[in-house]
């Protein structure tokens, strides 16, 4: 999804014929402060640019190629905003700072959608290795006591990888994607609990219904590539917002033109 950082008001926005009224030339001069100022910055809005699509088309961007690019969006939002537009130019400001503030909160999303989809997987790898003794102590346990204990340590395990996923800072956009993956780990938990509490009974009729559910709980090595799709799919919903935005600005600059135009 491609789309422009750098929105520049267009110098004939207001150009008329003939002479220019007092209301006329504050625009005229308004535009040309704020074109002249982006015109600064272009460099940290092309910046910007360039790692909010490469991250929303999936390319490998790390959170380092991101590292003040939302200070520099802040701090051009900052200058723009300095610029007092006359009455008659204030939709259009107020339109071209509502991109800026979009720009500046999807690479602060972006940066902290990269920590935690760095951080999500290191928080639940510890899992393999419990699965991987799980499987091995069951294949050895000789006797019930022995089944239970090895299920309890694995629900053990998969209360400390609840606690490390809640220590995680989360991204607004990968709110839902944590919740289902806490919610996960937390019924695999309760099934492991169930299922050793069969097992300690001798329930073998329950101990099979649980174990068919505990194992499809168990299974699935995916949240790392579930994680990541759910974060750029926001992601991209977030930026049709931008793009809404635009369109918008656009809309401002056509009726501030037509406020304007000689007969």
């Amino acid at each position: 999804m491609r789309r422009a950082v750098v929105v520049l008001l267009g110098g004939a926005l207001v150009a008329g014929c003939g002479g220019e009224d007092a209301e006329r030339a504050e625009v005229r001069s308004y535009l040309t402060r704020v074109n002249e100022v982006q015109s600064a910055q272009k460099d940290v809005l092309v910046r910007a640019d360039t790692v909010l699509r490469g991250y929303a088309e999936s390319k490998p961007i790390g959170a380092p190629a991101l590292e003040g690019v939302e200070a520099d969006v802040r701090r051009v939002r900052a200058e723009v905003a300095a610029v007092r537009p006359p009455a008659a130019a204030r939709e259009v400001h107020d339109s071209l700072l509502a991109i800026y503030d979009l720009d500046a909160e999807l690479v602060g999303e972006a940066v902290r959608m990269l920590e935690y989809q760095d951080a999500a997987p290191e928080a639940l790898a510890p899992l393999d290795k419990a699965s991987s003794r799980l499987r091995r102590d069951l294949d050895r346990a000789k006797t019930a006591p022995a089944q239970a204990r090895a299920l309890d340590r694995f629900g053990s395990a998969l209360g400390r990888a609840s606690k490390r996923l809640d220590l995680l800072d989360v991204p607004v956009l990968l709110e839902p994607a944590h919740a289902a993956q806490v919610k996960r780990l937390g019924s695999t938990r309760a099934l492991s609990s169930q299922l050793e509490s069969a097992v300690r009974n001798k329930d073998s009729r329950r101990v099979a219904t649980l174990l068919l559910r505990f194992r499809k709980n168990t299974a699935s090595k995916r949240a790392e590539r579930r994680l990541t799709r759910s974060g750029i799919k926001a992601y991209t919903a977030r930026l049709q917002e931008l793009t809404e935005a635009q369109t918008e600005l656009g809309r401002a600059q056509a009726r501030l033109n037509r406020t304007f135009r000689t007969s």
